[in-house]
């Protein structure tokens, strides 16, 4: 009998990239348009031997279980060197058509245990993306939003305007010949970024685009 061993959530190593553990997502991020009856994700094991018992789930932006969305199959075994597709849907309604909202999609990949391999620790690994519901009549298109981006400078803190319906998620920002990653404006909001900017007068910026590619380098003058 096959035996397939869950490791507790604080032994569950979390990605954010599309491969962990032998198991690769077909895309970075997902964008759900709301007039979608629903969207597909590929899941693919490129190890050669081992099967994995794959669970996915979606969360909101704050990292809680979401019931806005159904995947199917939630759970389910992939096999050596083969693929699956996820199907995403939309259940829910009354969220904002005005901007996008963010969600998280998890997927993860719990590996076989053998019946023999009595004393194997077997470490349960996940991608983890960003899945966008967005509205379809908004004013701008995502890649229009891009250089849109603003930025004001206070003292040494300097603060991202996001004037538009969009996530704006930047691979790379570069302030002073620093550079800082893992920003993510959020849409018509602002962003204070960590550290001291003292004498800073522009900063420059490469987007993540709708495809997980890199757009061309924007420079902005702080105001």
């Amino acid at each position: 009998m096959r035996k397939w061993f869950c490791l507790l959530l604080g032994s569950v190593v979390l990605m954010s990239e599309a491969l962990a553990g032998g198991v690769g997502l077909g895309a970075t991020r997902l964008i759900y348009p709301d007039d979608a009856r629903q969207v597909t994700l590929n899941i693919r094991n490129t190890d050669g031997q081992a099967p994995f018992l794959i669970q996915s789930w979606i969360d909101d932006a704050r990292g809680n279980k979401s019931s806005d969305f159904v995947i199917t199959p939630p759970l389910f075994v992939l096999k050596p060197e083969s693929e699956n597709t996820l199907r995403v849907m939309f259940t829910a309604s009354g969220l904002p058509q005005d901007r996008e909202t963010l969600y998280w999609l998890t997927a993860k990949a719990i590996p076989h245990t053998p019946v023999h391999s009595k004393n194997t620790l077997q470490l349960a690994s996940a991608n983890r993306i960003k899945l966008f519901y967005r509205p379809s009549d908004l004013p701008i298109s995502s890649d229009q939003a891009w250089e849109r981006l603003s930025g004001r400078i206070h003292g040494d803190r300097i603060t991202l305007n996001n004037p538009t319906p969009y996530h704006i998620s930047l691979i790379s920002l570069q302030v002073q010949g620093k550079e800082i990653r893992g920003v993510m404006v959020p849409p018509k909001q602002t962003l204070t970024l960590p550290g001291h900017y003292p004498g800073a007068r522009s900063f420059s910026y490469r987007v993540i685009n709708d495809f997980g590619g890199w757009s061309k380098v924007y420079t902005a003058t702080l105001q």
